[in-house]
Parts: C-alpha cells; sequence; structure tokens
C-alpha cells in the first residue's frame, strides 16, 4: 500500500462510528478502483464488528466497478460482523444506486457527513437499547 498521502480513503473514529472519508473525486480507473477495495476490506478485516460510514461527499463520479467493489466491501463487512452505511452521495450517483437496485442492499443516509454520523450513532444506541430489553434476566 502507498504512503498516507496517495491513499483513496482516509479513516477516521467518530465514537463507536469509524468514518471513511474517500479522498479523490472520481474513481475511475482500473487500478484506483482495485485499490479502493483493497484498502477497505484489509481496514475492514483488521477490525471486527466495524461501524463503517463510507462518505462520498468529494466524489463526482464512480465508474461502475465501484459497485462491485461496495459489493466486495459489504461481504467483508458482513463477514466481521459490522455495518456499513453510505452518505453524502451526489443526486448523480445515487441515481446509479437507485436504478441498479442497489439502493435496497445498502443503507444510503442522504445527510451530509454530520448528519448521516448522528443517524449512524442513533440506530447504534437504538440497537443497544433494544438488546438490553431482550437480554434474559
Amino acid at each position: 500500500m502507498s504512503d498516507a498521502n496517495d491513499q483513496i480513503i482516509e479513516f477516521k473514529e467518530e465514537g463507536r462510528v469509524v468514518v471513511g472519508r474517500v479522498r479523490t473525486s472520481s474513481v475511475l480507473s482500473s487500478i484506483n478502483v482495485a485499490e479502493f477495495g483493497n484498502e477497505v476490506v484489509a481496514y475492514v478485516e483488521a477490525h471486527p464488528k466495524i461501524n463503517l460510514l463510507l462518505n462520498f461527499e468529494h466524489v463526482d463520479y464512480l465508474s461502475s466497478a465501484v459497485l462491485t467493489e461496495l459489493l466486495r466491501v459489504n461481504k467483508a463487512i458482513e463477514a466481521v460482523d459490522g455495518k456499513l452505511r453510505l452518505c453524502s452521495l451526489s443526486k448523480v450517483i445515487l441515481e446509479v444506486f437507485q436504478i441498479t437496485n442497489l439502493d435496497q442492499m445498502f443503507t444510503i443516509f442522504h445527510e451530509d457527513l454530520d448528519g448521516g454520523l448522528k443517524r449512524f450513532q442513533r440506530a447504534l444506541d437504538i440497537q443497544a437499547q433494544e438488546a438490553a430489553w431482550k437480554e434474559p434476566k
């Protein structure tokens, strides 16, 4: 893997959620698509039960190959019993998810990063409360 300045995605812990900020405006070439997937999958595999919020606020365009990489990332997240959410998708990118019905597979927060992060953290709070009610006494 290259140094941190060359990475396509930057990870930052925000409480119980890790934000993965895609640093490039377009994920197009076969080289950076594979690198994107490899970076995210490697991070996920190193962090079991990760709650990952992928932030696409700086991304203007995705190639169709990125959708395949996102499916691979989703499979890796499931394998480590984690959760994946997406936020800050442009209207064009969101439309691609809707056309391909991938908006049914991925949870997409339509807010910006702050709103998506708050929504994800709140969902984790609710899940923890529900689990506490189900625990036998």
